[in-house]
């Protein structure tokens, strides 16, 4: 074992089978650990997705000063498996990655069983951890837990047929300025109008909306919006992943103005900016149970990819 990041570093008990053993590195700052980076691209290249979601991989790279707890699982040839757990306002969560080579050999039930020592020790509580396009190897590792939420990854290809985005009298279709502190705040107030509740997207802050504008792949080309006299009244902010494919990461309409068609109007738009970007594909995330949304992507041309599910565990406190 040889972590390259400080903080205490404590044995877990019970060792994975294959030489694997799981360590918990409290409270670690930024650094990650040698071949951190190799992991994430194998699990990537393996399941056709990100081991980790977009939030969690953006603070583990230093977008945002973050402290986690980071669980590793090494084997004799390096690091098998990885966690990130951090604690929530209302719950604890969890995501990991167990390199392909490691799988089947119990590296994720270490990881998980070690979270779930370690929310004991803090009091206990909810733990919740997403999987990702979740299958039956997940499933055995969520024996015992129950699934609270379900987000369907959808995907459709570009070209040269998308239809240009015609726009209802009074309203004018702009690109917004990332860079410009107005246009900001303008987006900020419509995305918390638009998702009030939001268990991910409500309540933002501009330091929330800030880390994540800054981001590469935020680009002022690729952020159509719609506005009237009053402001903005729905818009989209998309990805450029940089590998041919886009993704609609934030569908904005005002909740004044919702079932007016608008959506659908800004959608036609972003993906029209991601096929001028050269994105071949773009995909979006949305919840199961959201029919509105899941209509107007259907309108839009998507079809389903893969499923993601957050499942969540009670954890009694340890005594």
């Amino acid at each position: 074992m040889t972590p390259s990041h400080p903080g205490p570093v404590t044995s877990v008990p019970g060792r994975p089978e294959r030489g694997a053993r799981a360590v918990l590195v409290q409270d670690a700052d930024t650094a990650l650990p040698a071949g951190f980076d190799a992991l994430v691209e194998a699990c990537t290249a393996a399941d056709d997705h990100p081991p980790f979601g977009e939030h969690t991989l953006l603070t583990l790279h230093g977008q945002r000063q973050v402290r986690h707890s980071r669980l590793e699982a090494r084997s004799a040839h390096g690091l098998a498996g990885y966690a990130v757990l951090s604690e929530g306002l209302d719950a604890w969560y969890v995501e990991l990655a167990v390199a392909p080579a490691s799988r089947g050999g119990h590296v994720g039930t270490a990881l998980l069983r070690t979270a779930r020592e370690h929310v004991a020790s803090h009091g206990g509580g909810v733990l919740r951890g997403w999987a990702h396009a979740a299958g039956p190897a997940v499933e055995r590792l969520a024996a015992g837990w129950r699934t609270s939420r379900s987000l369907h990854v959808l995907e459709r290809p570009l070209g040269a047929d998308l239809p240009e985005p015609r726009v209802p009298a009074g309203l004018v279709l702009r690109t917004l300025d990332p860079t410009d502190d107005a246009d900001r705040d303008a987006w900020l107030a419509l995305s918390n109008a638009a998702f009030a509740g939001h268990p991910e997207n409500g309540g933002w802050t501009r330091d929330d909306l800030d880390w994540r504008m800054d981001a590469a792949w935020t680009s002022s080309s690729g952020f159509p919006v719609l506005q009237d006299t009053g402001g903005l009244v729905a818009g989209v902010w998309t990805k450029d992943e940089g590998d041919g494919s886009g993704e609609l990461y934030v569908v904005a309409v005002h909740p004044c103005r919702q079932g007016r068609g608008l959506g659908a109007v800004v959608v036609e738009a972003a993906l029209r900016a991601l096929a001028d970007q050269g994105c071949r594909s773009a995909l979006l995330y949305v919840e199961a149970g959201n029919s509105p949304a899941l209509r107007l992507y259907a309108g839009a041309g998507f079809r389903l990819h893969h499923v993601d599910r957050c499942y969540e565990l009670d954890v009694l406190p340890a005594t």
